[in-house]
């Protein structure tokens, strides 16, 4: 789960003409409302149109526009760097990145993108492989796929497969608002060469004849069961029973 601070954009304009979409400005990120959705901003010497998506639009307060833009599209102009946004369908958080809304990463967990008091909160517990994660979460960062048929983890900056979770609880997101949530994957069952994260975890390979134990992030061969014996798990213990 991400949480990041919004800040609205916010500017004071130097008084002179009312400044067009295309002409020279002087005061850099400086903006201009010129509807309750619309703004102009200025980048590189001139101005540029701005959606104003978020509750309050556009809006001017003395000699200051605040354009709220706590929704936008990925490309849209955007006028403050490292600002993050939500998508109007809630599924991606977007971060203001040289004057462009650029995806940050997908939230596609029940929750999704929302924003409370300033604060933009990404639900990114289910997501797809590649999906790009916050790189200061590099393997502390865990998904299911939606699907719930794998478990991912962070890896410099996008998702990548932790373990296949073939056991009967497959990959499911536990817990509570209050308590936390957390990635639970089901690895009781895995084929040798699986991916795995939990060295010298055991589990049963799928025809239940033999153990395999995790070793160097795989699952290798541990021990075969006698005839009469089948590998289960039993009070959270893999084994020939």
């Amino acid at each position: 789960m991400r949480h990041v601070v919004l800040f609205l954009a916010i500017a004071a304009l130097g008084v002179g003409c009312k400044p067009k979409s295309g002409g020279a400005c002087k005061i850099e990120t400086s903006e201009f409302c010129t509807s309750t959705t619309e703004a102009l901003a200025c980048h590189d010497g001139k101005w540029e149109e701005m959606t104003c998506k978020g509750p309050s639009g556009c809006v001017k307060s003395g000699n200051e526009f605040v354009c709220d833009q706590a929704v936008a599209k990925e490309g849209e102009v955007c006028n403050l760097s490292n600002n993050f946004v939500c998508t109007a369908d809630k599924k991606a958080m977007l971060e203001c990145v040289k004057n462009r809304w650029a995806a940050s990463q997908t939230c596609l967990g029940e929750r999704g993108c929302s924003i409370t008091d300033k604060k933009i909160t990404c639900d990114n517990s289910i997501a797809n492989v590649d999906d790009k994660c916050p790189p200061d979460d590099d393997g502390v960062d865990y998904a299911c796929t939606p699907d719930k048929k794998t478990a991912l983890v962070c890896r410099k900056g996008k998702f990548v497969t932790a373990s296949p979770c073939k056991g009967p609880k497959a990959c499911r997101v536990a817990g509570d608002k209050s308590a936390g949530f957390k990635v639970e994957c089901d690895d009781s069952v895995a084929n040798v060469g699986d991916p795995c994260e939990k060295e010298g975890h055991y589990a049963c390979a799928p025809d239940e004849r033999s153990i395999v134990r995790c070793k160097d992030k795989k699952f290798a061969q541990d021990d075969k069961c006698g005839s009469k014996a089948k590998c289960t798990l039993k009070d959270n213990q893999v084994g020939c029973f």
